[in-house]
């Protein structure tokens, strides 16, 4: 007697989990990005300079190619909203930093990233609550 998909509940949820909750969070972040005039990518380059950085450590943490970075920094330094500085530490490197106006943008899709998405008021608050004591057992936290 084989497991079905329809009978085994933790498949079901794996499912939809990967299919349905990620492509649902990553529509709500690309939009939340798209109100800031931002691509994906540039949002979360953005994200990504709470300090200034090494394009090469970007990258590594971003899982982009260099040279994409270094076409994401040219569109962004181009609206002046980051800069390339200087490594204090070794002057032949280059960093990226946000320019005051970048910082303001970061923080305005801060705050629009930290409103919770539409789809989670089809819950009721018990719902709500008993989805994230749930969520908590299950990755912790």
């Amino acid at each position: 007697m084989g497991t079905t998909v329809e009978h085994e509940p933790a498949l079901q949820l794996w499912t939809m989990l990967r299919d349905r909750a990620f492509a649902s969070l990553k529509d709500d972040f690309t939009a939340r990005v798209a109100e800031c005039s931002l691509s994906l990518p540039q949002g979360k380059l953005i994200r990504e300079l709470a300090r200034p950085e090494s394009q090469r450590e970007l990258a590594r943490r971003l899982h982009y190619d260099p040279s994409n970075i270094t076409s994401l920094a040219d569109s962004l330094e181009a609206r002046g909203l980051i800069e390339r500085r200087a490594d204090a530490a070794d002057r032949r490197f280059r960093l990226l930093a946000l320019t005051p106006a970048g910082e303001r943008l970061r923080a305005s899709l801060e705050e629009r990233l930290a409103q919770p998405p539409a789809f989670l008021q089809r819950l009721t608050r018990a719902e709500q609550k008993q989805l994230l004591h749930l969520l908590t057992k299950t990755f912790g936290g």
